[in-house]
């Protein structure tokens, strides 16, 4: 019997040392990694809007180079646009109006193929 090779999703690639884990452990692994796909977003639209608006800088830029990014308030902007301000993001960054709908496709389709994975190893039992 041939063994079947499934094509490699771009998480895969991500990973350093291939782990080895039997059925049930996958199915537990793609049930936490779905709750954790579904929490995040929740967690992050039930923060305030200011959340990240006070607080020192992160941005290595900022911090070595005293200089601003491209990506300096993209996450204010972001926050601030899931709030529908609108005047707000754009003050932060105006990139947040391309960054923000591609981070949710990217979200929903990571969503989406974790789901199915879910499925097909439910079946697979």
């Amino acid at each position: 019997m041939g063994l079947m090779r499934r094509p490699y999703k771009w998480a895969d690639k991500l990973v350093l040392i291939p782990i080895h884990l039997n059925h049930r452990q996958k199915i537990i692994r793609s049930a936490i990694t779905l709750l954790f796909i579904i929490l995040v977003p929740i967690v992050i639209l039930l923060l305030p809007e200011n959340y990240f608006d006070t607080g020192e800088s992160v941005c290595l830029s900022k911090l070595i180079f005293k200089q601003e990014c491209y990506a300096c308030g993209l996450t204010k902007a972001c926050k601030h646009l899931l709030s529908l301000n609108f005047e707000k993001a754009f003050e932060y960054n105006l990139l947040s109006f391309v960054a923000l709908p591609l981070v949710a496709f990217l979200w929903m389709s990571w969503f989406l193929q974790e789901r199915k994975n879910i499925k097909a190893l439910i079946k697979a039992q």
